[in-house]
């Protein structure tokens, strides 16, 4: 009977510490609540009103991260692009209809980011986590990535960086929860980025620290003034002058590095002709500058047609640069067809990125962004060849009609 009590007795202990470290345990998950970005639960989004506050919520951080834009954070800046490739994740799995917690995550990621932004905080962590529906696959990406961080070329591989680390994270997701297949197209565009990224790192134009510091890595050094130097052991002779070098310049900000074209053309369109005079009005006030004009097109067409296309459309730029009055000498020209293609998740747009003009400045401190005000998206033209494809097939059915009716009278008068 003892021995029975005692067997009791341990057994409402181990319950009892179960209890206790049960609890233990959702202290733990309190501590840490799910993101609050949006207020609804998964099983609540089956409704028009449900919805349309989630997506007005994601509006709302769309926003913040355009003002910030305005305000003056470079669209190449490696957060805000970081922001907006978790804004973009969470909106895809939303519209998947994702029932996981990786929307709530996402959106969590992406607003740390734009808040730590808009307190204009300079310490913000360069780390990108692996969120709880995600798992780190592609180790050979990530220590890439990790170098690039650490690469002298970093502020210019910033952007195609911070969305690579992101699409890896968004591919761990998939691979998690559908496998490989589904996972395929953003470990694919992870390995573009990667390139497109080291590509640019390597070929930073920065110039050497004798000569002057990289942009955003240390503050420009006072020059020495003009001394005139006679020496008193020669008396006759000539003065010496040290030449005034000047201060340091200031960096250029908001500078354009690329105009657009579209589908198989090499003209510039009339926004790209506004791109065009900032550029020519920069090389003007600084006439030391020299510049090395890119070609480049979107993947389809052969690659000797489209090295011949991006000849064509690094030429058009160079004499619309010489019309205004740039000098032939101080501009070059390479072609490279689809060599460097631009992503994105919409594949026309990714198209639309890609025909364009890179240019490279050389000689002067330049904070250059890639512009997209003069894109020209194909979708536009096939809307445009669409209604008059249906204007046409309707004067054809008009047309029909009425040799129908002619053939008809003719018939009755016989």
């Amino acid at each position: 009977m003892l021995a029975h009590k005692m067997k009791v007795s341990l057994l409402a202990l181990a319950v009892s510490v179960c209890r206790i470290a049960h609890a233990e345990d959702m202290t733990v998950v309190a501590a840490s609540p799910a993101p609050t970005v949006l207020d609804s639960q998964q099983q609540q989004r089956i409704s028009d009103q449900v919805i349309g506050r989630d997506l007005q919520a994601m509006k709302g951080l769309q926003d913040r991260i355009a003002k910030l834009n305005n305000n003056g954070v470079g669209a190449e800046n490696y957060y805000l692009v970081k922001a907006q490739a978790w804004l973009d994740f969470a909106m895809h799995e939303y519209y998947e209809n994702d029932r996981s917690l990786v929307i709530e995550h996402a959106l969590e990621q992406s607003a740390g980011l734009i808040a730590e932004m808009e307190a204009a905080n300079n310490n913000i962590t360069l780390d990108t986590p692996i969120i709880p529906e995600s798992q780190r696959l592609r180790e050979d990406l990530w220590i890439i990535a990790a170098q690039l961080k650490q690469h002298q070329g970093f502020s210019c591989a910033a952007a195609p960086l911070a969305e690579m680390e992101v699409r890896l994270v968004w591919a761990g997701h998939e691979n998690k929860e559908m496998g490989w297949r589904h996972a395929r197209e953003h470990f694919a565009a992870a390995e573009r980025l990667a390139k497109q990224a080291k590509k640019l790192a390597d070929n930073c134009f920065c110039p050497p620290e004798a000569e002057k510091p990289c942009p955003l890595t240390q503050p420009p050094v006072e020059q020495p003034p003009v001394i005139a130097v006679t020496p008193s052991d020669k008396p006759f002779a000539q003065k010496v002058i040290v030449p005034d070098a000047g201060p340091t310049p200031l960096d250029l900000v908001n500078v354009p590095r690329n105009v657009h074209f579209g589908l198989d053309k090499s003209n510039i369109n009339e926004k790209g002709t506004i791109i065009l005079d900032r550029v020519a009005e920069i090389l003007k006030a600084y006439p030391r500058m020299t510049i090395v004009l890119v070609g480049h097109t979107d993947s389809r067409a052969s690659k000797a047609y489209n090295l011949a296309l991006s000849e064509r459309r690094a030429k058009s730029v160079l004499k619309y640069l010489n019309e205004k009055g740039i000098a032939k000498e101080r501009m070059t020209y390479q072609a490279v067809g689809f060599d460097n293609l631009k992503t994105a998740e919409d594949e026309l747009m990714g198209h639309a990125l890609s025909r364009r003009v890179e240019i490279a400045y050389i000689g002067e401190n330049i904070q250059s962004y890639d512009q997209t005000g003069d894109i020209v998206v194909e979708e536009a033209r096939k809307k445009a060849e669409a209604k008059a494809a249906a204007r046409a097939m309707k004067k054809s059915k008009a047309a029909t009609s009425s040799k129908a009716k002619s053939s008809k009278k003719g018939k009755k008068a016989k």
